[in-house]
């Protein structure tokens, strides 16, 4: 029987056996198809590009807002912008175009395969596909946009980071593609173990080489920091303990995942909790009439109640009857009018986006900034009373002074003093205007 095996086997490919130019004019072949496919595949992204990177930015969007900062990429140079689309278009074609790049490889290798290996393949490429799949939804829901959220809030007040779009585009896509491949880690290891080239003994054996291994790769993927790093790390760990589970079913092996998940679990959702509740809680107080909050990750206003104890990244907005006082961890006191809406991106960082606010800090190293449609306001001891509308902002230090920045300048207000910001000008009644205009014009000859 043993000496059957490889005369079957070998008949199986004898018939299917080509000269190595043959090998060279089909591979070149599975190659034109390939390319042809990722092209045809990137000019039909390349028309739906913007609606492509609006996609691609959600996680960045979730995180700024988050923070409370603007939620625009930027460029640095007229060309920027393109390259990041080409960039952008072409991961994204490829994504699309994987399939079909995975039939040509199996149009090109399935020649060489004995029956039994051409079993596992055909079975392998699909489920690979699908392993791609999940691992760039892992990076894409969770781990971009957390990670962002983690990098961009440890920066602190006072700090205006500059995302660009080619690095972000970067980013996200070399993260994306990077899961996506990782996940592909118990397949290959089941594949490997199927052909017998590798046993579940020796992956077991490697395996505290393997979780070195895995925190280098993801030191190399991941921007440095421990939050990523772990997050890619421990879903790698487990792809790996899962992989030699899959290759050899043990009781023991179950339980050993099990605790491995349950402990990746655990860590994970003690970095959430971290970086979704730490820091400068929010604390309403003397709440009358219709307030409302509202979330980044929200979708609709809810009602808040006496005595309301929130966190950072929360918007507040007031109706026509309603009025409501908070404090922070910080010290600052802020009471809101009526028809207004707030924005606390932090203790220290407040976005007033309409309406009437009188708001107090004791004192502070770093100095309160206050957004408003016409300007920014800075204050490190004080109380000032801010009304904000479209086209004016009127500032009144009650008490200490502030510094006003307006198109890139500052001005210091002093204590008891007023001062009305408007960036382009007032709005006036540009129809009164005109109307008295063409009287004076009329007036000297006495005729139309």
């Amino acid at each position: 029987m043993e000496e059957t095996k490889p005369e079957n086997a070998a008949s199986e490919t004898e018939g299917l056996r080509m000269p190595l130019g043959a090998h060279l004019e089909e591979l070149r072949r599975r190659v034109v198809y390939s390319l042809i496919a990722i092209i045809l595949c990137f000019i039909v992204c390349w028309f739906f590009k913007v609606q492509i990177l609006d996609m691609a930015k959600r996680p960045h969007k979730f995180a700024m807002e988050k923070v409370g900062l603007s939620t625009e990429l930027q460029v640095l140079s007229y060309q920027e912008g393109f390259y990041a689309y080409m960039k952008l278009c072409f991961i994204t074609s490829v994504f699309f175009a994987y399939p079909f790049v995975i039939y040509q490889i199996w149009q090109f290798v399935s020649a060489g395969l004995y029956q039994r290996e051409r079993r596992y393949v055909l079975l392998f490429l699909p489920v690979s596909y699908a392993a791609f799949v999940v691992g760039g939804l892992f990076g894409y829901f969770l781990l971009i946009p957390f990670g962002l959220q983690f990098l961009i809030g440890i920066l602190g007040p006072g700090i205006q980071p500059i995302i660009t779009m080619r690095d972000y585009v970067s980013f996200v896509f070399m993260l994306t593609v990077a899961l996506g491949l990782v996940f592909q880690l118990p397949l290959v290891m089941l594949l490997l173990s199927k052909i017998r080239f590798i046993t579940p003994d020796k992956f077991i054996a490697w395996r505290k080489y393997a979780i070195l291994a895995i925190f280098i790769i993801a030191a190399i993927v991941t921007p440095p920091d421990p939050f990523t790093q772990s997050m890619t790390a421990i879903p790698m760990i487990v792809l790996y303990e899962l992989g030699i589970l899959i290759a050899r079913p043990t009781r023991k092996g179950f339980f050993f995942l099990g605790g491995i998940v349950g402990g990746g679990i655990m860590i994970l959702l003690a970095l959430y909790f971290y970086l979704t509740y730490k820091g400068g809680d929010v604390n309403l107080f003397d709440t009358r009439g219709e307030v409302q909050f509202l979330y980044p990750e929200g979708q609709a206003w809810e009602e808040v109640s006496n005595h309301s104890h929130f966190r950072n990244g929360i918007t507040l907005k007031t109706g026509s009857e309603g009025r409501t006082a908070l404090s922070t961890k910080k010290g600052i006191d802020m009471s809101m009018d009526a028809n207004t809406e707030v924005h606390i991106a932090d203790s220290l960082k407040i976005r007033l986006k309409s309406g009437q606010i009188l708001v107090s800090v004791k004192g502070s190293e770093i100095p309160l900034e206050i957004d408003t449609p016409n300007g920014r306001i800075r204050t490190e001891r004080g109380t000032l009373n801010i009304v904000a509308k479209d086209f004016l902002t009127v500032v009144t230090a009650v008490k200490g002074d502030a510094v006003l920045v307006m198109e890139g300048e500052e001005k210091k207000l002093l204590e008891g003093r007023q001062h009305k910001m408007s960036i382009g000008g007032e709005p006036v009644d540009i129809g009164a205007i005109i109307n008295w205009s063409e009287g004076v014009l009329n007036k000297p000859d006495g005729k139309e």
